[in-house]
């Protein structure tokens, strides 16, 4: 079974699949190869089909933050799952990873596989951390080898490559390797959608890797003081480099403790305010969701993490695909088709236009979607807009993301010169504002 050839559309602003738009909505389920049961493996497949998710973003290697004890099966011999003989690949791994990509696929779902996890890779953040613990990064001279791997095994199943894992460019020494990395993707699969997966707040990407890069990735993250990333990360890349499609890849996740154990759990609104803010910010290719508990693989038997983690406890499991979260996100495509925005090049696109928003309010985020204009109010109140052009009458519409309810809302002209005002809606959660020319 195939899933069909993803390409970028002629915009560079999202996806298409075998010529048609498809909107990336992905899972971070990063330790599935070394953590997932099998037979849990298709439950939780089936769970996330229902729910919409067209994209698995998994770690080729053993997450350094996966809860133990795992399962035993690492990608190259080991006694521990931290310290490896990287000359001795473990062919039992490689063939369960492809029965879970098989199944994936069945699924509808797409692996988006991750080369080098940061912490494999010296002078990253990550291995920093690794080497306090005794732990090793992957010898130069055996990237190429990974990488040759991963395709060999896993390229079947027409997945995206993610060349980097939650990762900074701090040296010379770990732009190296992912230049290798990098280089051993394109060569063995050249058709393959490429990209990175960086660092919380990160907005550097060398220039050497620019033009083998499909689309971008950023994290706003876990931070609780942070969270205003998820619309300045996308304006910066729009302002710095090429034009490509961007999809917010690493949002808080859900109900997941902030990190550096500040005591706060990320609710379901907080996940929304993440892909609301930044799909109007720019990044409205796709989205990703998160469910702390899942990406580690949480059961009743863990007792912590590999090398250590900076956040409260996890969830189990199978609490976590009852999130009421991630229905919210699922919602996300039909509400953008029924505005017309699609990554189809005959469709409208979602235009960032904070320039139309009368005050200095910055998590209110503003776009435009061919006549109409949409605003992510992530609390209630009332909004002034500036829209000129010559239309005189505008409708405005709120919907509560919270409960799915809808409220039709008054709307003032302010000044006579294209400003209006638009009143509070009264819901008590956040809110997707849409005002439309009048007919």
């Amino acid at each position: 079974m195939s899933l069909g050839k993803l390409t970028v559309n002629g915009r560079q602003d999202g996806f298409l699949c075998d010529d048609k738009p498809f909107f990336w909505f992905a899972d971070t389920c990063w330790s599935a190869f070394t953590s997932i049961a099998e037979d849990d493996w298709d439950y939780y497949l089936t769970r996330r089909a229902e729910q919409g998710m067209n994209v698995l973003q998994v770690n080729t290697l053993p997450q350094w933050d996966r809860c133990l004890p795992d399962l035993g099966i690492w990608p190259y011999a080991s006694e521990d799952g931290v310290h490896f003989d990287w000359s001795a690949p473990n062919q039992e791994y490689w063939d369960r990873a492809r029965r879970m990509c098989q199944a994936a696929v069945e699924h509808g779902i797409r692996p988006a596989l991750v080369l080098m996890w940061c912490n494999y890779v010296p002078g990253t953040w990550g291995s920093m951390i690794a080497e306090r613990t005794g732990a090793e990064v992957m010898p130069r001279s055996e990237v190429r080898r990974h990488v040759a791997r991963v395709v060999e095994n896993l390229g079947e199943f027409d997945p995206v490559y993610v060349v980097t894992g939650d990762t900074d460019f701090a040296g010379d020494e770990a732009i190296a390797y992912y230049e290798d990395a990098l280089d051993e993707v394109v060569k063995r699969a050249p058709e393959a959608l490429r990209t990175m997966h960086i660092n919380r707040a990160n907005r550097t990407i060398p220039a050497q890797y620019l033009d083998r890069l499909d689309f971008y990735m950023f994290q706003p993250g876990h931070n609780y003081e942070g969270q205003p990333e998820a619309w300045r990360l996308p304006q910066d890349f729009i302002a710095n480099y090429p034009k490509k499609p961007m999809v917010n890849s690493e949002p808080c996740y859900e109900q997941m403790g902030a990190s550096r154990n500040v005591y706060w759990r990320f609710t379901a609104q907080d996940c929304r305010a993440s892909v609301w803010s930044s799909i109007l910010a720019g990044a409205s290719a796709g989205i990703t969701y998160g469910a702390h508990g899942v990406w580690n693989w949480q059961t009743s038997q863990s007792r912590g993490s590999v090398l250590g983690e900076g956040f409260d406890m996890p969830f189990r499991w199978q609490e976590c695909l009852q999130f009421a979260g991630v229905w919210d996100f699922g919602l996300i495509e039909h509400v953008l088709r029924g505005l017309g925005a699609t990554a189809g090049d005959d469709a409208a696109a979602v235009v960032p236009a904070q320039e139309l928003l009368d005050d200095a309010r910055e998590a209110i985020r503003v776009a435009r979607v061919g006549e109409r204009v949409v605003v992510y109010l992530p609390r209630t109140t009332a909004v002034k807009l500036k829209l000129e052009g010559g239309v005189t009458a505008w409708n405005a519409v709120a919907f509560d993301l919270e409960t799915k309810r809808v409220a039709n809302l008054p709307v003032a002209s302010v000044d006579g010169d294209g400003e209006i005002r638009v009143a509070q809606h009264p819901f008590e959660h956040d809110a997707l504002l849409v005002v439309s020319p009048a007919k």
